[in-house]
């Protein structure tokens, strides 16, 4: 039995290579979806943290004192609208990836698919010639043993 050989070998593995780097690519932007994601939490936490200390100590607090708390709070409700849009653009980045990747996964699938048909074919040539092959060399036999018993 020969060995198969696929003329898109080259092909069918720069498409897998390719699949392999938007795999990365994928992972990458949503390891920075997660981070952002946490970054968020960290300070939707501290905003709740620190406006629940001014709530509950707020006659406590000297007027500087007060001013500091406040002006802070401002600060972490900004920073929360900035890691909003940070977080909506990675969300944004993770599901542009997405599509890549599956993209070229669906080409490397393509591909990989005409692969296996073509080897099945050629599984399949094979087996033909190993019949046929088989099938002369037995009628061949059956041929001589005909004539054996005619001379007889």
């Amino acid at each position: 039995m020969g060995r198969f050989v696929f003329s898109l070998e080259a092909v069918l593995g720069y498409r897998k290579r390719l699949e392999e780097e938007e795999l990365l690519r994928f992972s990458e932007r949503n390891r920075e979806l997660v981070l952002a994601q946490t970054e968020l939490a960290r300070l939707n936490d501290e905003f709740r943290r620190q406006t629940s200390e001014l709530r509950e100590d707020h006659r406590s607090f000297g007027a500087e004192d007060l001013s500091l708390r406040y002006a802070h709070l401002q600060f972490l409700d900004r920073s929360i609208d900035a890691q909003l849009r940070t977080v909506e653009e990675r969300r944004l980045a993770v599901e542009e990836a997405r599509g890549r990747l599956t993209e070229v996964r669906k080409n490397r699938k393509v591909v990989d698919r005409l692969r296996e048909r073509r080897e099945d074919e050629f599984i399949a040539e094979e087996l033909r010639r190993d019949q046929k092959e088989l099938d002369d060399v037995n009628g061949r036999s059956h041929g001589r043993s005909s004539r054996k018993r005619g001379s007889l």
